[in-house]
């Protein structure tokens, strides 16, 4: 897509450049300038994967071109080759590495001084005046980079956040088995020489916590963990969803739960309450003028989907605002789950998650 872009862009200037020429008939008599310009337009479509060598090659090209001007009085370009090679240091800028960057403001320094030197540049003003030209584009790069930069660490970020929440409730989830195994084991040893049914019924639930807490740490790898000390209790599952409905007031949140919910792994129960809150706090947080917020989890033999749609106003919303959706869309991804929000088809906006029945292990 991007590389599209700039094959679309180096066509307009090879257009404006084609105008240029028509409009002035002086450049007709030098069809040298006119290949040059055009060079520099087709080196635009390739910027993004060499930025260091159209950067060199067109400098040095406009350099050398203007030494010649200057020599034999030849007329400049003109606007379209001159804002082929101002497009030049915003490219260096925003997609060279360091080495090309300081490489290629070498060469751009190089040729502003051979400007100088051979007096295209009459006053002081107007050095400075070429200067700031150059190295304006290249600052708007520089700040577009770091900004998209600092916006990928985000979501990075985001991600790994959502990763660790994941892994918090796992480690929970299974210290809770754990500590159920223990006391399961202490009753069977006490009881087993006096009521030994009572020691296999122990015996029994010990062996049903074990798979359950196997099938846990199952999904727990690849998680990953930051935070050492964790409560023993079990996460929020599918029996907590109707504590999420709300009424009374503006918007109204209705839950609905419909189909086979019982059996679910207990990573699926806590990625569904999940996946299901942070779609109610998106929408009435973000929902402009909604009147109704509705949930719907319903269950299957394959597995789960959660839908949380309103009735607000999409338009200019920036319900994209934040890192929520990321950290929903990677819940859903950790569980071998897919994950969908964005406008609805009646209005309002829609969010669609679908997570396996057993977490995709």
């Amino acid at each position: 897509m991007k590389s599209r872009v700039d094959r679309w862009l180096s066509a307009g200037f090879i257009v404006a450049i084609a105008v240029e020429v028509f409009a002035r008939p002086e450049l007709r008599d030098h069809p040298p300038l006119i290949g040059l310009a055009v060079v520099f337009a087709i080196a635009i479509s390739f910027r993004r994967q060499w930025p260091l060598g159209a950067v060199v090659a067109c400098f040095t090209l406009a350099t050398l071109s203007s030494v010649v001007q200057i020599w034999l009085g030849i007329p400049d370009q003109g606007p379209g080759t001159g804002a082929c090679v101002l497009l030049l240091p915003y490219t260096l800028a925003r997609w060279g590495t360091l080495r090309q960057v300081v490489i290629g403001s070498l060469f751009m320094l190089a040729a502003w001084g051979m400007a100088l030197v051979h007096g295209e540049m009459k006053t002081a003003g107007d050095a400075v005046g070429a200067a700031v030209v150059m190295i304006l584009p290249g600052t708007i790069g520089a700040i577009v980079r770091f900004r998209d930069e600092a916006q990928v660490k985000a979501i990075d970020q985001a991600r790994l956040l959502e990763r660790e929440q994941l892994a918090r409730e796992l480690h929970d989830s299974v210290a809770h088995h754990v500590s159920a195994i223990t006391l399961q084991a202490q009753a069977a040893r006490a009881v087993l020489s006096v009521r030994p049914d009572d020691a296999r019924e122990a015996l029994a639930a010990i062996e049903d916590e074990s798979k359950r807490t196997l099938a846990e740490l199952r999904a727990i790898v690849g998680a990953l963990r930051s935070e050492e000390d964790a409560a023993l209790a079990p996460a929020r599952g599918i029996s907590d969803l109707p504590s999420l409905a709300r009424s009374g007031s503006k918007p109204e949140v209705r839950v609905e739960l419909v189909g086979d919910l019982q059996g679910l792994a207990p990573a699926v129960e806590r990625a569904v309450f999940r996946l299901a809150q942070e779609s109610v706090t998106n929408a009435l947080k973000h929902a402009r003028n909604a009147t109704k917020i509705e949930l719907k989890v319903s269950g299957d033999a394959g597995g789960v989907r959660v839908t949380a749609r309103d009735d607000g106003q999409t338009a200019g919303l920036p319900r994209n605002a934040g890192f929520g959706l990321i950290g929903m869309a990677e819940r859903a991804a950790l569980l071998k789950g897919t994950f969908e929000a964005g406008p609805g088809p009646e209005g309002g906006w829609r969010v669609v998650a679908t997570i396996p029945r057993d977490g995709g292990t």
